[in-house]
């Protein structure tokens, strides 16, 4: 969501498994740099419209995880207000 300015929603996760079938997950990790700067990409903003502040990736982990994975809290941090 931070990436695309809002023009992109995550998901939250939740799987429904079937009683008598196998289900097998793939996932997928990309970790950048703890000093990167997670914010907006150019192509995603209209003029000066920002919907999301920045921060580096560190902070941001730091701030995922004392949200206690409390569904999207942890974005509404970084919402600016419109």
């Amino acid at each position: 969501m931070i990436l695309s300015n809002g023009k992109f929603t995550s998901v939250e996760h939740r799987a429904v498994i079937h009683p008598t079938k196998e289900r097998i997950s793939v996932v997928l990790f990309h970790y950048p740099c703890q000093d990167m700067v997670v914010g907006p990409l150019p192509e995603f903003m209209k003029g000066d419209e920002v919907r999301y502040g920045s921060t580096n990736y560190q902070d941001f982990l730091k701030q995922y995880f004392t949200e206690k994975l409390d569904g999207r809290k942890h974005l509404e941090r970084l919402k600016l207000e419109q």
